[in-house]
């Protein structure tokens, strides 16, 4: 976590099978990506969050595997499921009344950018109802990732945010009523809905997947 101060290179190089030369590096190149601070005669210590690791570590497995939207969509799936299912137990009436607030605020007068950021609360404050920290920071880019690619998507493909996000309304309410149910059986049948009906809508309107670029936001 921040803060923490790393074992030795010694200890490293021992604990991962390698020479202390690729230690070094290694830690050279986080240092360079602020992950890490080498401070003389203390240590190394994480400097970044534990979302900007995440994120790292991701982004070099997307660019590397050149991941699309649709594979980041069946990813997701299994962690909204997950979250939903604690949310059942966990999730306060209160919190559920704000993921129904955020799954109604999908307008079709709304423009691109303002489907995005509803897009990406909406599907945040599901996560982050089940109050598990590590869904929270693995969806976190995920979601970001998918947004990303759909902005992508939405510069050579007129109106896509409208002829994707804008159909599944019902689909956001349905996941928000059965969590404010507790009825865990129709939350998992709400996700998969939700989620089969949204990749059809990509396959549909998305043209040509690509995850060769990822338009993050500054």
């Amino acid at each position: 976590e921040r803060g923490a101060r790393l074992p030795s290179e010694k200890e490293l190089a021992s604990y991962y099978d390698v020479s202390a030369p690729t230690i070094r590096e290694a830690i050279r190149a986080l240092s360079a990506m602020s992950m890490v601070e080498v401070r003389h005669g203390a240590g190394t210590f994480v400097v970044a969050e534990s979302s900007a690791l995440m994120t790292s570590a991701m982004t070099a497995v997307v660019k590397l595997e050149n991941i699309d939207l649709l594979s980041i969509l069946d990813l997701s799936e299994t962690l909204y499921l997950q979250a939903a299912s604690l949310a059942v137990d966990v999730a306060s009436d209160e919190e559920i009344a704000r993921l129904r607030e955020a799954a109604g605020r999908f307008e079709s007068a709304l423009d691109d950018e303002a489907f995005a950021t509803s897009l990406e609360t909406f599907l945040k404050t599901l996560v982050a109802v089940s109050h598990n920290k590590l869904l929270e920071a693995i969806a976190a880019y995920l979601i970001e990732t998918q947004i990303g690619l759909a902005r992508e998507v939405a510069t050579r493909v007129p109106s896509v945010w409208k002829k994707i996000a804008g159909p599944l309304a019902r689909e956001r309410l349905a996941i928000a009523d059965a969590l404010a149910d507790r009825d865990r059986e129709q939350v998992d049948k709400a996700i998969r809905t939700y989620m089969a009906r949204g990749r059809d809508l990509v396959r549909r309107n998305a043209g040509r997947p690509s995850g060769r670029k990822i338009t993050k936001r500054p």
